[in-house]
């Protein structure tokens, strides 16, 4: 079906606002933009007086059914964090458990805005059925810790050659519509061994799916690398063969000039996470013009709720800009269009498509998936309009977000998701018989 979307101002580009003008989405895609939307039949025509259209938002890095645990481990050091609470709360996490997270996460993630999720956590099966159900985009890997333990190794072997026969691009139960996909996500260095590392990237590159991994995201972490391997984290599993393309790496805020360089020479995504960072107080600053003079693709990420407490978008656009602006006393670095091409995925094209990442929507124009979200101008944080992309980037938050489209499927309208009520009730259920449980 056509839906013409008209009397609309549309943000085609990080950098580029069309005022009073349509939008033509035709099933999952974007048909026209502008006059030449207005030139085309529809079906349906829908009045969006008042209305801001943008690329929805795009989280490059969380553990989605984390939402279970927001509040419960609170102003504590990352170690001591993992290891006292976390850990031990994630050991009695059942599936239906991480079910009712997930779609906890994916409604709140609509709500604000967001429409892909490059996640990592445990119970993919369940977590694969929520994303499914909810009409989110998804790339999910099951968390892997092995701490070389070798019965651990195997096990996990045969459960990601299980995930890739069942979920994989040619599996049993691969998502038709491609909204969901899977990648191979072994945590990070200090819980994975190197033999499951090398095997993870070589599956992952055989199967010509992503790699998720936590890098690089506390000092301790290269501190113990250094003393066990003689080298850095980025170092170390590059000599492991582990980056390339096809990666995507979490956190990378410490990082010196040869592991940027290796990371750009491998072709690695990185994403920040500038919430969690700064509440896990992880003692250094994303090098964000370090990575952009590479040219390395970036992302933003939310992290777990454990780690942020929320998965708003647009308040961690913001958090980044502010954290660039403060850490390095230049209020002109990671201006407002940057902050917008980051959030809505405009910073992480490749060359090659790989999975949900060769096409993440970043624009408004024809062709593109039908991915978009639309602000209410009349929202508080939205006026005066004396300038949209400022307001996106610098005020904008969940609470302006009025109709939501991923592959053009309306999941939310009005600022209401169908069954709300109802998905926070039973993750409020679930929530509170996991910490009974501990």
């Amino acid at each position: 079906m056509k839906t013409l979307y008209h009397t609309i101002d549309i943000l085609l580009t990080p950098n580029e606002v069309l005022h009073n003008s349509s939008i033509l989405v035709d099933d999952t895609n974007i048909a026209a933009v502008g006059k030449a939307a207005e030139q085309e039949p529809a079906d349906l025509k829908v009045n969006c007086s008042g209305k801001l259209a943008m690329p929805a938002l795009k989280n490059g890095h969380a553990h989605s059914a984390m939402t279970l645990l927001r509040g419960f481990a609170d102003d504590m050091k990352l170690y001591p964090w993992l290891n006292e609470k976390i850990w031990p709360a994630e050991a009695k996490l059942t599936g239906e458990d991480v079910y009712h997270g997930v779609r906890l996460a994916c409604l709140e993630m609509i709500k604000s805005g967001t429409i892909f999720c490059n996640d990592m956590y445990f119970f993919l099966p369940e977590a694969w059925r929520a994303y499914r159900e909810m009409g989110v985009k998804a790339a999910l890997g099951s968390a892997i810790i092995d701490f070389s333990d070798p019965k651990k190794t195997e096990e996990i072997r045969r459960q990601i050659l299980e995930e890739v026969d069942r979920f994989g691009p040619k599996g049993s139960e691969a998502d038709e519509r491609k909204r969901v996909s899977l990648t191979i996500a072994p945590h990070a260095i200090y819980t994975v061994g190197a033999g499951t590392l090398q095997w993870c990237a070589e599956t992952a590159k055989q199967e010509n799916i992503p790699f998720h991994i936590h890098l690089a995201e506390s000092e301790k972490e290269v501190a113990d690398c250094l003393a066990e391997t003689g080298k850095r984290p980025v170092a170390y599993l590059d000599e492991l063969g582990v980056l390339d393309t096809n990666c995507i790496a979490a956190h990378g805020i410490w990082v010196d000039e040869e592991d940027l360089d290796i990371l750009a020479a491998r072709g690695v995504t990185m994403v920040h996470n500038p919430a969690s960072n700064m509440k896990t107080s992880a003692g250094s600053c994303f090098p964000y013009q370090e990575y952009r003079r590479r040219a390395i693709p970036l992302m933003i990420g939310t992290d777990g709720c454990a780690s942020n407490n929320a998965l708003d978008l647009f308040t961690d656009g913001r958090l980044a800009g502010l954290l660039q602006k403060h850490h390095f006393g230049d209020p002109t670095l990671l201006p407002a269009e940057e902050i917008v091409a980051l959030t809505t995925g405009g910073s992480a094209k490749h060359d090659k498509g790989i999975g949900p990442f060769g096409n993440l929507g970043a624009e408004i124009r024809a062709g593109a998936p039908a991915d978009i979200i639309l602000l209410d101008l009349s929202a508080p944080r939205m006026a005066p309009l004396h300038n949209p992309i400022s307001n996106i980037a610098y005020a904008a938050d969940g609470a302006c977000v009025d109709t939501v489209m991923c592959d053009g499927s309306v999941l939310m309208a009005g600022g209401k998701v169908p069954g709300e009520e109802a998905i926070v009730a039973a993750a409020a259920e679930a929530a509170t018989a996991l910490v009974g449980r501990n």
